[in-house]
This record gives C-alpha cells, sequence and structure tokens, in this order.
C-alpha cells in the first residue's frame, strides 16, 4: 500500500472491534483492504474543557460498576453466569494535565480539602519550631502531623494532648544528631543463609501481576560474585536481591535469633543503593520492578518524601515502557511527560494483563500518597487508559494466588473510592453545600459495602501464610482507616468539641484487629509502615478519647490497648534509631493517658 499520511482520526470500526493495530489510512486501512472489507471510520469526539472534582464523580462511578462486574466475573466463592462483559470493557480517565514528579508541594496542599482551624495550624506551626534539625521535622510531618490532619483532630484542642506532645518535642531536640544518622557498616549475612532466604521466596510467593525480572539461580550467585573484587553488579540486580532476601526472612518458618540484626541488614543495604539507583537512567522492567519494592521500604523507613521521589520514577518508568497506554492510543492522551510509548501489537495477552495488573496498583499508591502525604497526583486524569486486567494475569484460576486476587479486586475498589473522594474534596467550594455530608455518608456506605462483600474480617482468619495475611490486613486496615477519615471530614462531626463515639468505636476495633494478629508476629522486626500509614489515626483518637475522659468505664481497657501499641512501635524501632522521634510522640501520648487514667481511679 503507497505510503500516505493517516488521518486525524481514531481507529476503524473493524480494527476497534478485533482489538488490532490501525494505520488509520483512507479510503481504507491496510488490514480492510488486505481482504476487502469495508471501512469505517467514526469521527472524532471533541475533547470538553472541564475541572476535576464532583463534575467528574460519574466516570468513577462508571468504573465502580465496571469493577463490580469484575468481581462477579473472579468471584472465588460463588459461581456467576454474567461476568464477560467486563471482559470487554475500557476505562480512560478525564482530561487533565500533567504533574511533574518534582513538583514541589505547597505547605498548604496538605490540608487540600481538609482546612484545619487558625488554631490548630498555630499550635503544629508552634510545635514543629521546637525541632531545630530539618530531618527531624520532615519525618514528624509527614509521619505524624500528616495523618492527624485527616481527622480534624482534637488533639489540639487538648490541653494535656498538646503538653504532652510538647515535652516529647523537647526530648527529641535533646537528641544527639548521631543517635539520629547510623552510618555504620551493616553486618555481613552469611551466603548460605542469604541463599535459603532467596529459596524461601520463590518457594512461597511467586505471581504472575509481579514476575520478578531475575532468573532464581542468578540471585543465588550474588553471594559469590559480590566476594570477587573486579565484578562490579549494578544498583538495579542489588535491590532487587537484597528485596527478595528480606521477603525471603520475614516468610522464612525457621525461627532464626538474628532475625531482627539481618532485616536491618538488609534495609540499610538497601537504603546505601538507592540514590546511585535515582541516579540512573535506567528504563528497563527490572527498574520499574525495583521502584516497587524501594516505595514500600522507604515507606518502611518513615522516609515518605524519599518514597514519593521513587514514586514519581516508577510513573516516568511505566510511561516510557506503555503502561499508560495499554488500551488506548498514547497520542490520545493529555499531558505527555514522558511521551507514553505505543503498545506492541505482538504483545500477549498476559504481558498486557500484566502492565494493567501493576499499573493499577500504580493509581493505588497515587492515590495512597494524596491522602496520607497530602501529595499532588502524579497520574492525573486524562494521561492513561488501561483496562482493568483478569487478576489471575494468565486467565487460569490458581488457589495458591486467590488472596491476591481478592486483594487487587477489593483495594482496587477502595482506591475508587477514594479517588472519588480527594477530586470531590479538592473540588469543594469555602461554604460547603448541604450535599457536603451527604455525599461523604455516600461513600462511608460503599466502603461498609466493600467490607460486607469480601467479609473482610473474616478473611483474615482463613489465612494460612504471613503473606496472605498482610493482604488481608491491608484491606481491612484501609478500610478502618476510610471510615475514619470520610467520618470525621463531615461537617456535622469537624464542629463538634468531641469524636463522635462511632469514630472512637471504629478505631478501637481497627486497634483491637491489629493487636490480635501481630502478637508474636516475626513481622515486630518489619510492620511500622503498616502501623503509620494505617494505625497511627485509630491511635491517636483512641488516646485523645482516653484524654477527654468521655467514657470512664472504658478507660482501662483502652489503655491496655493503646499502650500495646505503643509497645509494638518501641519494638519495632528498638534497633532504628532514626525511628526514634515516633517513639517520644507516642510514649509521650501514653504517659498523658496514663495520667488521666490515675486521676479518674
Amino acid at each position: 500500500m503507497s505510503a500516505r499520511n493517516p488521518p486525524k482520526h481514531i481507529s476503524c470500526t473493524r480494527c476497534q472491534s478485533k482489538k488490532i493495530r490501525c494505520n488509520r489510512v483512507e479510503p481504507r486501512c491496510d488490514k480492510c483492504e488486505a481482504i476487502g472489507a469495508k471501512c469505517t471510520y467514526l469521527p472524532r469526539k471533541a475533547r470538553s474543557k472541564k475541572s476535576s472534582g464532583v463534575d467528574d464523580k460519574h466516570v468513577l462511578r462508571e468504573m465502580l460498576r465496571r469493577l463490580e462486574r469484575l468481581e462477579d466475573h473472579c468471584r472465588l466463592n460463588t459461581d456467576t453466569e454474567n461476568g464477560d462483559a467486563s471482559r470487554s470493557m475500557s476505562i480512560s480517565s478525564a482530561d487533565s494535565g500533567w504533574n511533574d514528579p518534582e513538583l514541589p508541594v505547597a505547605p498548604s496542599s496538605v490540608y487540600k480539602g481538609q482546612p484545619p482551624t487558625p488554631n490548630t495550624q498555630g499550635v503544629v506551626q508552634g510545635i514543629l519550631n521546637r525541632i531545630k534539625d530539618e530531618k527531624t521535622k520532615v519525618l514528624l510531618t509527614s509521619n505524624i502531623f500528616c495523618h492527624l490532619r485527616n481527622v480534624q483532630s482534637r488533639l489540639f484542642d487538648n490541653e494535656s494532648c498538646i503538653e504532652a506532645i510538647e515535652a516529647a518535642m523537647v526530648e527529641i531536640s535533646h537528641i544527639e544528631e548521631s543517635r539520629l544518622d547510623d552510618t555504620s557498616d551493616p553486618p555481613e549475612i552469611p551466603k548460605e543463609l542469604a541463599r535459603r532466604f532467596v529459596h524461601s521466596y520463590f518457594d512461597v510467593y511467586q505471581f504472575e501481576g509481579f514476575r520478578i525480572p531475575l532468573e532464581r539461580n542468578f540471585l543465588l550467585s550474588i553471594p559469590d560474585l559480590l566476594e570477587i573484587p573486579h565484578v562490579q553488579l549494578d544498583a538495579t540486580s542489588r535491590l532487587i536481591y537484597y528485596n527478595v532476601m528480606l521477603q525471603g526472612v520475614l516468610i522464612d518458618p525457621d525461627h532464626d535469633p538474628r532475625r531482627g540484626g539481618i532485616v536491618q541488614s538488609l534495609y540499610r543495604s538497601c537504603m546505601t543503593l538507592v540514590d546511585p539507583w535515582l541516579e540512573q537512567d535506567g528504563q528497563t522492567p527490572a527498574d520499574l520492578f525495583v521502584a516497587f519494592l524501594m516505595i514500600s521500604m522507604t515507606l518502611e523507613g518513615c522516609n515518605s518524601e524519599l518514597s514519593w521521589k521513587i514514586l514519581g520514577k516508577a510513573c516516568r518508568i511505566s510511561r516510557t515502557l506503555g503502561y499508560f497506554s495499554v488500551d488506548g492510543d498514547p497520542g490520545e492522551l493529555n499531558g505527555e511527560h514522558p511521551p507514553a510509548r505505543e503498545s506492541n501489537p505482538n504483545e500477549s495477552e498476559v504481558d498486557r494483563n500484566r502492565k494493567r495488573f501493576e499499573f493499577w496498583h500504580l493509581l493505588r499508591t497515587d492515590c495512597l500518597f494524596r491522602l496520607s502525604f497530602g501529595k499532588p497526583t502524579l497520574i492525573p486524569e486524562g494521561t492513561w487508559a488501561v483496562n482493568l486486567p483478569d487478576p489471575t494475569i494468565t486467565g487460569n484460576d490458581d488457589a495458591s494466588t486467590r488472596f491476591i486476587q481478592i486483594h487487587f479486586l477489593a483495594s482496587m475498589r477502595l482506591a475508587l473510592v477514594v479517588l472519588k473522594y480527594l477530586n470531590w474534596a479538592d473540588a469543594q467550594p469555602d461554604e460547603e453545600s448541604d450535599e457536603h455530608d451527604e455525599w461523604l455518608d455516600s461513600l462511608i456506605a460503599e466502603v461498609q459495602t466493600i467490607m460486607s462483600d469480601w467479609n473482610a474480617e473474616e478473611l483474615v482468619s482463613t489465612t494460612e501464610n504471613n503473606v496472605d495475611t498482610l493482604f488481608c490486613v491491608d484491606i481491612l486496615f484501609s478500610s478502618y482507616k476510610m471510615l475514619i477519615v470520610f467520618s470525621q471530614a463531615k461537617k456535622c462531626n469537624r464542629d463538634s468539641p468531641h469524636l463522635p463515639r462511632h469514630t472512637v468505636d471504629v478505631a478501637r476495633k481497627a486497634l483491637k484487629m491489629f493487636r490480635s494478629l501481630m502478637v508474636g508476629s516475626v513481622q515486630t522486626y518489619w510492620g511500622i509502615s503498616l502501623m503509620i500509614l494505617h494505625q497511627f489515626v485509630p491511635f491517636f483518637v483512641l488516646c485523645t478519647d482516653i484524654i477527654d475522659c468521655r467514657e470512664p468505664d472504658k478507660i482501662e481497657d483502652d489503655l491496655v490497648l493503646t499502650s500495646w501499641v505503643n509497645e509494638f512501635v518501641e519494638k519495632a524501632g528498638e534497633d532504628r534509631t532514626e525511628l526514634r522521634p515516633i517513639t517520644i510522640i507516642t510514649n509521650a501520648m501514653m504517659a498523658a493517658c496514663q495520667q488521666v487514667y490515675v486521676g479518674s481511679r
């Protein structure tokens, strides 16, 4: 066929229906001309400029409906005959611009949608001004105060709470800088032990959605390679190796008294490599895999700023590799920076499903940073066109991946609810409408429906290993946190001088579940990110309620519960000096609670 400039329209109807590549040439594309078929082009719809927020909520509702259909198709405990409709869906976001991943965050952005009172701002600023070390300020702002603004905490309206936090600030300011930065070399891990952990990972956790881009045999050879002076392994390979070992440690059934030290050694080894890796211009699937790993690890290290920077790199890599345009034309996406790669027409459906699966986890992580840390989105509306994947990835249902599939379906529904909330909050005018609380009640109802549909609380009791338990726990604790955040965002609750009883009840329930799951768990060595991302909100809610002394008959039980949480934080940070400021604050809150308890007897 002679070379002609393709017109500015979308693929022909025949190529679209068969999901094949179309060169969009008139009067007939090459595929239709080759078989003499009729070639019809539909006119391109004009784009309309519209703002994000409540105007786009119908788009998100449609996403939720489609996800529900996919759940019906893939429901693991029931048979359904009506799931095929979801197989052909195509989800694309609405129009918006691209935010550069390096975009600085204005201080006011952390309160977007939930502005604190001037009094609260003054109290927080006064507390933070006591800290001179900037790293410590960032640590506390990201991991304590940023979470508290999500619940419009009454903590800063209570004199006893303020005194406790201020006392903690004084203690933190006296910590010598050398105690906050441990620069000693991490201890070495014996080669045979390292290989055992690699085997543990590969034997227990393999899933097509996140395939390790390095072979098991290569990872097993790394202990020997690291001993050869003239062999230099790149940062990407070493980061994958250390993370695989770390996961192997956490799922290894054999108790090893050195476990805590090994975990810290692997964490510190990764942290020495993350900056060199960020400086590299890697754009490979292996680099994207490292980004996923290091987002989690840096959150575990309470370094949300570094984690967000890594998320920015993950978004750039995934766009370059075509993850943002798996099911759409990259030329039709807005704000392309960097440009998205065009999909490979010869790519297998398994590979496309894997890309979809990883993209949706990126989108969920972006929502997490917006909700928990007040960050601007790195995946704006209008910059992606990605279907929901078949959660099995391969199309072959494997019982060993049952909880991974459940986690994907439930967590994506929760992520879409959060996305609705964030867009709604960003679009709120200065004076809230009468529908304010009704809208939030609808979100609360959606979260409760998701928990009911998947029976999240009972699901946890059916798991048989730590990996599956963590998948279920993530669903459960995310749901509890959302219920508290949405409830506290309601105008009727923000205007109240006290926390509503149902908010306190949800916080109590979340902490009880957390305690029942974590008592005696090896995750004590590696679980502070779970605590900070999900449990700090209920912890401070319950502490504030104890200090308010509104339910004297429950203070003793609540004090036992919050004391256990405080001990967990102390245990997790026992050998991690960078977490010392956080443990000082939880200790201070417990001291204030105990003082109220003594006074109430």
